[in-house]
């Protein structure tokens, strides 16, 4: 089975809500990354996210490079 980032384009298949009942600003655009370790250049990307916003907010940065690297220690985000 062929993965999911190795075929199509980019394209409408997730719906973000928030989890505390405030509104998506109308012009807010999300991009779903499965950090799994399923596709590998999700991983990529979250690291030079973390590397990115660790100067403003560390926390955020540790948080991120510690799900990567164990995600079954935070809870699914999906139903």
């Amino acid at each position: 089975m062929t993965s999911r980032f190795a075929q199509g384009g980019f394209e409408d298949r997730f719906r973000v809500t928030r989890v505390d009942g405030k509104p998506i600003r109308p012009e807010a655009r999300y991009l779903v990354l499965d950090y799994s370790g399923a596709d590998p250049h999700a991983l990529v990307a979250i690291e030079a996210y973390a590397a990115s916003v660790d100067e403003e907010n560390h926390h955020l940065a540790m948080d991120l490079l510690t799900a990567i690297q164990h995600p079954e220690a935070f809870p699914a985000q999906h139903d």
